[in-house]
């Protein structure tokens, strides 16, 4: 997965049942992109860089009465970027 990927990527919303908190969502995936923009491109990664372990671990502030993402498509989506990570860590991105 590169990181242009990342951010096309759109969760539905949820208005009246429980989702996971945009904010939240949002600012991690900035530091994904961040971090694989960095892989991409061979810098080394200096700061706290996002690992298949952070994706793996990483948890979200439910939301009720507000809007939020849809908690199926972000825990799919994360999947699939945990698999990424591991093959960047592994060196074998595609």
């Amino acid at each position: 997965m590169r990181s242009d990927e990342v951010l096309k990527e759109k969760f539905r919303a949820t208005k009246y049942s429980v989702g996971y908190d945009q904010q939240e969502v949002d600012h991690f995936l900035d530091r994904v992109v961040d971090s694989l923009r960095k892989y991409e491109s061979g810098e080394s990664i200096e700061r706290q860089p996002v690992t298949a372990h952070t994706v793996q671990s990483v948890q979200f502030a439910p939301t009720r009465f507000r809007e939020g993402y849809d908690p199926h498509d972000v825990d799919q989506f994360l999947d699939r970027l945990s698999q990424a990570f591991s093959e960047f860590e592994r060196g074998t991105d595609n």
